[in-house]
């Protein structure tokens, strides 16, 4: 059924105005007003009833897709899907995992893990890992994928290489190798559909029921599950300042030498910006994280998910750059950097782990898009992700700048955050008696959405209210207001916790 669409977008606002239409649209699905099979006006359509670039509708429908609102039919035009659409609320696809209990063996709703509040209309959206969508050059990336298609042959358009196209390959390659200090060569790398299916492939590879996986301690949740899934006892190694304490780490190996089946094969880190904490590791923990893997015969997993945003001090090659004995596996996405919907990741591996990892995933899906790993080539050998990347660190860093201003000026010494140098995100803590997910949700009344963070935390718990706060897709005014309005939330539940 064709609809027109009514919009009216405010110019005023600091909203960017291709979130504007996201928003009005995903509020006429959730009201009934549009339903599943429902058609949506072409982008040069709406773009010109609504006086505003095509790129602006592109990057609208583009985010509604991701999140499964919208189906785009190559030649058939955008529909509303048919899936209910409870099953796809967004404020539910912040973590993935969110409703897996503690081991693989039962799956059950965890409704506190979700923060109901559809009422209220959401002004400022604190979430990590989101790219300025509004700053994507979609031009040149249109451009990428119809070249792409002119370009497609029988080869490209039928079952390609399980290992991913060989353009893309070496473009990554030669990435790796100026950015990265990595001395990679194609035949390493594997094109996954995400860092997530990297780890899923390597936890298949390297678990069995009981083994022991070292993991940081803060860490995401979904990392714990992927490894728990596969039959993992996970343990977790507190962070510091500097990074993995590779001591605590050894010391905790020498507590279960005694049986060698429950031997960590596996560590995973993220060395360049901590996941949450924000942290680098030291180069002198690089180094004794490296003995420590050749001394017991183990791989540590890399993962390098926004190395590409460094705001202070030197950048750090990566871990596997250092790396002389094959004992590194390194992962990358295009996520953070493009867009998440593109789902292209890929891994490095040691040699001896090539073969393995491909027949895993020959298994498990085959290949990746192949079209998209063409038009990503060439996105990268024209130059347009280098200057993409120098363009968005520009930004991100004001972005930052303006969040730790904000958090500064209203909280003062009542908070300290973490993470400042590098990445889209700050960890903080607040100096409050407030319960943090009581000040989440009255943020949110305030139209400021707020992600708690203390389940990442495995052992010690921080003392006061944490948050994890992300800024890259946010303007700066928005940042103000939000932060001003986390203050005003956090005030409000410190006096109730009071009375």
């Amino acid at each position: 059924m064709k609809h027109e669409l009514l919009i009216t977008l405010d110019k005023q606002r600091p909203i960017p105005l291709s979130r504007q239409i996201y928003e009005q649209v995903r509020n006429a699905i959730h009201s009934g007003a549009l339903s599943g099979g429902d058609s949506l006006p072409p982008s040069r359509t709406l773009a010109n009833q609504l006086e505003v670039s095509r790129s602006v509708i592109l990057q609208s429908y583009e985010l509604l897709q991701a999140e499964g609102y919208l189906e785009m039919r190559k030649g058939a035009g955008t529909y509303i899907t048919g899936l209910p659409v409870e099953e796809k609320d967004p404020q539910d696809s912040e973590n993935p995992y969110n409703f897996i209990t503690k081991g693989p063996d039962f799956l059950t709703l965890n409704p506190t893990s979700i923060i109901e509040n559809d009422l209220n209309t959401v002004l400022c959206n604190f979430r990590h890992g989101v790219p300025a969508w509004d700053a994507f050059p979609m031009d040149q990336w249109q451009k990428a994928l119809m070249n792409a298609c002119r370009r497609a042959s029988p080869d490209t358009l039928g079952y390609g290489p399980v290992e991913g196209s060989l353009g893309l390959r070496q473009e990554i390659a030669r990435l790796l190798r100026s950015t990265r200090s990595m001395p990679v060569v194609p035949e390493q790398i594997v094109i996954t559909s995400g860092a997530t299916q990297a780890l899923d492939i390597l936890s298949r590879i390297f678990v069995s029921k009981g083994d022991h996986v070292i993991v940081e301690d803060p860490s995401h949740n979904v990392v714990r599950e992927i490894f728990s899934f596969a039959g993992a006892v996970v343990t977790p190694i507190r962070v510091d300042l500097e990074g993995i304490c590779v001591d605590e780490l050894q010391a905790s190996c020498d507590t279960i030498k005694e049986d060698p089946h429950k031997k960590p094969k596996l560590a995973y880190v993220t060395p360049s910006h901590q996941f949450p904490f924000g942290v680098t590791l030291s180069m002198k923990r690089r180094v004794q994280l490296l003995e420590w893997a050749k001394a017991n015969q183990a791989f540590i997993i890399e993962d390098d998910y926004d190395s590409e945003y460094r705001y202070e001090g030197p950048k750090l090659s990566s871990l596997a750059g250092l790396d002389v004995e094959g004992r590194v596996i390194y992962v990358g996405s295009f996520s953070k950097v493009l867009f998440p919907s593109l789902r292209i990741g890929y891994v490095v591996l040691p040699p001896t782990l090539i073969q393995p990892f491909l027949a895993v995933k020959w298994i498990t899906d085959r290949m990746s898009s192949a079209l998209d790993q063409e038009a990503l080539a060439e996105f990268i050998q024209n130059g347009h992700y280098a200057r993409h990347v120098t363009q968005m660190g520009k930004l991100y860093a004001a972005r930052r700048a303006c969040l730790v201003k904000s958090l500064d000026a209203e909280f003062g010494s009542r908070v300290r955050y973490y993470g400042e140098e590098a990445g889209l995100h700050l960890l903080i803590e607040l100096e409050s008696n407030a319960e943090e997910h009581r000040i989440a949700e009255l943020a949110l009344r305030y139209g400021v959405r707020v992600y708690p963070a203390s389940s990442y935390f495995v052992g010690i718990k921080p003392q006061g209210p944490v948050f994890l706060l992300g800024y890259s897709n946010l303007t700066e005014n928005q940042i103000k207001m939000g932060v001003n309005r986390l203050m005003l939330a956090e005030t409000e539940a410190a006096v109730s916790t009071r009375t």
